[in-house]
């Protein structure tokens, strides 16, 4: 979208605002094998510099990898005390052979590899429960109307 058109929509100040008058989609392909994964990172795992790395990298790296980062405040199993948390929530249009590569070349911080795979292979339709926090339902639970609002990302 570009930086410029990025603070006009979203305005000045309290007092402006933008409007959106138009806005194009683009389809793209989807191959039958694509894949899911989150891998969670807290402060002791240096997860306020990876977040960091993800934002310099995050317009760079494939146009075939959706990547988001969830922040949220857990338990650590380790120390016992709270500690923030960073989930990477990710969709690669393709398999976990490519996408192992493309993160070793796009974003080694994260340290991904085919383990972080492990079942993460699936249908694009799949992955749209992957997402909502139904990873071992039936595709067809999509057929009884709406799944609600999961929260569950991990």
């Amino acid at each position: 979208m570009g930086e410029d058109r990025f603070w006009a929509i979203r305005g000045g100040g309290a007092a402006s605002f933008g409007i959106v008058l138009s806005y194009q989609v683009k389809l793209v392909q989807v191959p039958p094998i694509v894949t899911a994964f989150n891998i969670n990172r807290n402060l002791r795992q240096n997860a306020t510099y990876l977040v960091s790395r993800w934002q310099q990298i995050a317009e760079k790296i494939d146009e075939n990898l959706y990547m988001r980062v969830i922040a949220q405040a857990v338990d650590d199993s380790a120390t016992g005390k709270r500690t923030i948390q960073s989930t990477f929530n990710s969709l690669f249009l393709g398999t976990c052979k490519e996408l192992v590569t493309l993160m070793e070349k796009g974003f080694p911080e994260l340290g991904f590899d085919a383990k972080d795979c492990s079942g993460s292979e699936m249908s694009w339709l799949e992955s749209v429960l992957f997402f909502a926090g139904y990873r071992d339902k039936s595709v067809n639970i999509l057929l009884d109307g709406p799944l609600g609002s999961a929260t569950r990302y991990y």
